[in-house]
Formats: structure tokens, C-alpha cells, sequence
């Protein structure tokens, strides 16, 4: 089957009316009146982002999610997706289908289609890219920039999960060996992580700044404190973790450190975002009315950067805050 076959059979049937069934090489998309439209690209290099000939559901599904996670960090809403497939000729007839059906199963879950995109073959690693367009009320996009000395700092769900899923499924050894829910909740976090839209009324009412936690809790929050010209402080005993996570921690020969580790890896795509501290009671409220899990980390503080200070109130060393690009 030639690509042109694989297009028509298995992505023709995900676009929407702005893909023109993919029948044509660009796609038409009229705006709404008084919205403004977000923008954000991702890609996926095999053996970095994604295991080693592992091209399926799971890797389609975490690559428009990691994108997803973008548009929810900013008060938006998904539209509407492009595709870029570049992957050995071989494999294409084999792991389209399931790649296919992995970006089905997300995109009725969030609500976007399919506009468009491309795909060729290559000799050299798979490389996925997806530039997904959402919309915000115009004026109500939620920044990095804008967070204010005094202000709170909040970060959703919990952190680390994916960094424990990501050895399981890189067949790296956890050691003590987890219970098996634990299990399912480290893979889960990992090839399927869950875009913060439910936070997205909290975020458009009450946050100054705001990212997607993608490199790690602190240098996630350190980009906020930057571009504000300040220092995010986070308390180091406040970090929120998974009870798997924690037990996975507890078992380290320096429980701390594997902590620290758990922060700093990244790919928890949560949302971590400042607040002005007068607004603390009624954020509480709104989570807890709405059964989401929200937990104040720290304060926008003069300076600049970020910290972690342990519960005597003591700079804590990070090796590494966060992931980065080599």
C-alpha cells in the first residue's frame, strides 16, 4: 500500500471539514469572532521522545496529548491538528493503522480533528511532529510572563509518575518492584498524560502566568519566574506525589534525592502556575468543587530563577532541575 492508499484509508476518515478529507495540500479554517487562535508544535524523534521501533497507538496517543497540554496551560480549547509522519517505507503498511487509531481514540476525547499534513519515508529514525491549533477568548490567553512577587505558586495532579513509566517501558528496572496498579498508573502517566482542561476555569479566572510541566516542576517554573523577572520558591515538602511514586521514593537509599529525581524529570504535562495570593481561599474552593487536585508549591519571590527550600527553610541542592536538549 502506497502512501497515498495509507492516507485516504486510515487518516482521510480523522479529518474534519477544515481538511477537506485531505484531498487538497492545505486546509481552510475561518476563525471565530472575538478569539484569538494558539499555535504550538511538538515533535517526536524515535529513541529520544519514544522507544526504539515502538511506532503504534501508545506513541500516536502521547504525541497529540503532549500537544494538548500545551493548548490546556493556556486557558485554551483544541481545533484542529497537522501531521507530519516520517518513518521507514517498510514499516508504514504494518504500524499506520494502529498509529492511526491512536490519534482517533485522543481526538474524540478532546474534541480537535485532523487538518492535514505529510508523509515520507525516510532510511534514519522515525520523527512524528503534530501543530496543533486551539482557540482562547480573545485577550484571555494565560502566558508564561505576567506572575507578580507575592504571588502563589500551584501546580495540578501529582509529579514523577511519568519518569517511572518511562523506565518500565524502556525495560529499565524499578527497584523495589512495584504493586501491580502501580504499574498501570506509571504507563498510564507516560504514554497517555492528561492535559490540564479541566483546569481551564481556574486558569482563565485566577492565574498571572502559567506553562505545562514538559521539562520538570522547577525548570518549568523557572521559565514563569524569568520571564517575570523574579525567583519562584517552591517548598520542597509540598511537592505533590502519587502514593506509587512515594512507596517507589521511600525504597531509594536517599529517598530524597529519588524525590528530587521525580520533580525534575518532566513529561508530567500537569500545569504549574502563579496566582495572586488574595485569590488563595477561592482556588482552594473551586478545586475542591470540582474534585480536581490542586496544590500550592511556593511564592513568587524577588530575585530570579528557582529554589527549593526544605522544611527548615534551606536552599536544597539540585544536580539538575530539569530535562534539557543535548
Amino acid at each position: 500500500m502506497n502512501e497515498f492508499d495509507l492516507i485516504a484509508r486510515y487518516f482521510a476518515p480523522l479529518a474534519g471539514p477544515e481538511g477537506l478529507s485531505l484531498k487538497d495540500d492545505t486546509a481552510r479554517f475561518s476563525p471565530r469572532e472575538d478569539h484569538d487562535l494558539l499555535i504550538t508544535t511538538d515533535s517526536f524523534v524515535e529513541g529520544v521522545h519514544f522507544p526504539k521501533a515502538m511506532y503504534g497507538a501508545d506513541v500516536a496517543e502521547r504525541l497529540l496529548r503532549t500537544n494538548l497540554s500545551d493548548i490546556a496551560a493556556k486557558g485554551g480549547a483544541p481545533l484542529g491538528y497537522q501531521l507530519s509522519v516520517s518513518m521507514p517505507a517498510e514499516k508504514m503498511e504494518q504500524w499506520i493503522p494502529a498509529f492511526a487509531k491512536g490519534l482517533e481514540t485522543t481526538q474524540a476525547e478532546y474534541h480537535c480533528t485532523l487538518w492535514g499534513g505529510d508523509m515520507t519515508a525516510t532510511t534514519g529514525p522515525a520523527v512524528f511532529s503534530i501543530t496543533l491549533i486551539g482557540e482562547v477568548r480573545q485577550g484571555n490567553m494565560v502566558e508564561r510572563a505576567g506572575a507578580s512577587v507575592g504571588d502563589d505558586i500551584w501546580v495540578s495532579g501529582t509529579l514523577g509518575d511519568a519518569m517511572l513509566g518511562c523506565d518500565l517501558v524502556t525495560n529499565q528496572p524499578i527497584l523495589p518492584a512495584p504493586k501491580g496498579e502501580y504499574i498501570f498508573a506509571f504507563e498510564t502517566s507516560y504514554w497517555r498524560p492528561e492535559p490540564a482542561f479541566a483546569y481551564r476555569p481556574i486558569l482563565s479566572k485566577f492565574a498571572t502566568a502559567a506553562a505545562d510541566i514538559s521539562d520538570g516542576v522547577m525548570a518549568d517554573v523557572a521559565h514563569i519566574a524569568r520571564l517575570s523577572d523574579a525567583c519562584a520558591t517552591l517548598n520542597f515538602d509540598a511537592l505533590p506525589f502519587s502514593m506509587g511514586a512515594e512507596s517507589w521514593a521511600d525504597g531509594q537509599k536517599d529517598p530524597q534525592q529519588a524525590r528530587q529525581a521525580l520533580a525534575s524529570f518532566g513529561d508530567d504535562y500537569g500545569v504549574v502556575f502563579a496566582a495572586n495570593a488574595e485569590n488563595r481561599q477561592a482556588i482552594f474552593d473551586a478545586a475542591r468543587h470540582a474534585k480536581l487536585k490542586l496544590t500550592l508549591i511556593g511564592s513568587i519571590l524577588p530575585g530570579e530563577g528557582s529554589v527549593c527550600l526544605d522544611v527548615d527553610g534551606q536552599k536544597i541542592r539540585w544536580a539538575q532541575t530539569g530535562y534539557r536538549h543535548k
